[in-house]
């Protein structure tokens, strides 16, 4: 059986090599040219307090650097009194910076928090560019010009960024964030090789407001729980292109302990499955399941196959396909993400490779409930969603809160 464990890891160095030559390709290409410059860009943000590092995410965004007029429409919980606090004190430490806090009263059970916020935000922005931006996410500067100019391009309605993890205060958050870091680029970049963009990375988009209106804005996608893919399929069904664009943000989430992890990468998974694979369809599916699916459980079936069939040249192979995983992603770490992933953290790629498909078999057969600073959510067959137990009023950092 050596040949097969052989085989099966130059397979896997051969897709990841096309992989990465289709991110190196894809940062070669220039931005293009803006047709028009916005008057004013409104950046939507929901908020919701517990996590150490939403002080510092929100204070930068603040402080972001654009040639373009932004302003910052807040979206609060009228029982979160630590994230009211909170913007209020940013708001009045940067007066330069136009920003409207909006207090909102909890949705019901059947609604998606962040998609009933971002309802309100829209009537309150003033903005012909409107920008959906996730509190723990952070803009860099001249982030905006990388990804507005996108919605220039004929038939394009949504333009988005691609995320990677800054946060490396312990070790469950360095284990997500190196996951994060080495497999995002590989993963969003070269599907949009093979298919048209079927969704979007939902901490980070953007919309011309008419276009946004004329589709029907996020009105009617409360009931949904991934209010990203609910907008993406919206604008496409409406014949509108989503583009990715070159535009990295960093996110910063801390995570406090095993728990906090586990539930996490449930999150993760829960969303996809209910929303990705249910309703895709065609060359898309056929997209999700060959670049998603079977290219994540091969790394794991290669440490099985050489445990259970132990040789030279089958350890050899093994170890040259996670040498050469941890080659890449210290390659894209370094030239793409600002080196932001520490060296000793790189050292941890094989195991995480290892361990993301365990994670994603257990998801899947995983009671559907995901957990989101404190907030209990029942994901639903088809995408909906039921909130089993608010967190407990007040706001705050709670033990309670995962």
């Amino acid at each position: 059986m050596t040949w097969l464990v052989v085989g099966l890891a130059a397979l896997l160095l051969a897709e990841k090599a096309w992989r990465h030559a289709l991110v190196v390709r894809f940062f070669r290409r220039p931005v293009p040219a803006a047709a028009r410059d916005p008057k004013l860009v409104s950046i939507l943000q929901p908020i919701l307090s517990g996590d150490p590092t939403l002080p510092d995410c929100l204070e930068r965004n603040l402080c972001l650097r654009t040639r373009y007029s932004v302003e910052f429409v807040w979206l609060v919980d009228d029982d979160d009194w630590e994230a009211q606090r909170l913007c209020r004190d940013l708001a009045a430490r940067h007066p330069e910076r136009p920003v409207a806090v909006l207090v909102l009263p909890p949705p019901s059970a059947q609604h998606n928090p962040k998609t009933v916020k971002l309802i309100a935000g829209m009537e309150a922005a003033g903005g012909d560019v409107v920008c959906v931006l996730d509190d723990d996410t952070v803009l860099p500067d001249g982030g905006l010009e990388q990804c507005l100019p996108y919605l220039d391009r004929p038939g394009v309605g949504l333009a988005f960024g691609l995320p990677y993890y800054v946060h490396f205060g312990n070790l469950w958050s360095s284990l997500v964030s190196c996951f994060v870091n080495a497999s995002s680029l590989l993963t969003y970049v070269p599907y949009i090789a093979l298919a048209d963009p079927f969704t979007v990375n939902g901490m980070f988009y953007a919309a011309r407001r008419d276009v946004l209106a004329a589709v029907g804005g996020f009105a009617g996608l409360e009931e949904t729980l991934a209010d990203d893919f609910a907008v993406a399929r919206r604008f496409r069904a409406h014949g509108w292109r989503l583009a990715q664009t070159p535009l990295r943000h960093g996110i910063a989430t801390h995570v406090r302990d095993l728990r906090h992890y586990l539930s996490l990468m449930q999150r993760w998974f829960v969303f996809p499955r209910e929303s990705l694979l249910r309703h895709l369809k065609g060359r898309d599916r056929v997209v999700v399941y060959g670049m998603g699916l079977v290219a994540n459980l091969a790394p794991l079936l290669l440490v099985v196959l050489a445990a259970a069939f132990p040789s030279v040249p089958a350890a050899l192979a093994a170890l040259l396909y996670f040498g050469y995983s941890a080659a890449v992603a210290a390659h894209l770490n370094r030239t793409f993400l600002h080196g932001v992933t520490p060296g000793r953290a790189l050292l941890a790629v094989p195991l995480v490779q290892i361990l993301f498909p365990v994670q994603l078999l257990a998801a899947l057969v995983a009671p559907q409930r995901i957990v989101w600073r404190g907030h209990v959510m029942e994901a639903e067959p088809g995408g909906g969603l039921r909130v089993v137990r608010r967190r407990t009023e007040g706001g705050g950092s709670g033990q309670e809160q995962v």
